[in-house]
């Protein structure tokens, strides 16, 4: 019984690790970038869509440099939201992503559908990510 008890601990953990570990990234290829700074940015979209029950993150692709650049204003524009002063917004990333939503569905999900989404972050005044936006691409 003990050794049951424990398989099915076991297999509740996986599967709840599962929901963000096994992510395909696709780091491309940045002249702004290193994939440290990808990685710091990546953590920070995981860190959120682990909040998101039931759901299972499948990849995230950098958006690349010139959708980096293109976006700096709009992200000026949203850093107030997240008490960042805008004209300290110097970098800005952006990462698309592909997930499955919960089988069953559920509040804003539809049952067992792929989204794809797009992650607007940048750096703050401590030279940390911060997540500003995310939805639909």
């Amino acid at each position: 019984m003990i050794v049951y008890l424990a398989l099915v601990l076991i297999i509740a953990l996986c599967s709840c690790d599962r929901q963000v570990s096994e992510v395909s990234i696709d780091y491309g290829d940045s002249k702004i970038y290193s994939n440290q700074d990808m990685d710091d940015a990546i953590s920070v979209i995981k860190a959120t869509f682990a909040e998101f029950d039931g759901c299972t993150l499948y990849s995230l692709q950098y958006a690349g440099d010139e959708v980096c650049k293109d976006n700096i204003e709009y992200c000026r524009s949203l850093a107030e939201d997240e008490n960042i002063e805008a004209g300290n917004i110097r970098e800005c990333i952006v990462f698309n992503s592909s997930f499955q939503s919960p089988k069953n569905g559920g509040g804003a999900w539809e049952a067992d559908t792929e989204y794809t989404w797009t992650w607007f972050l940048a750096k703050g005044e401590d030279g940390d990510w911060v997540l500003l936006t995310y939805g639909y691409c």
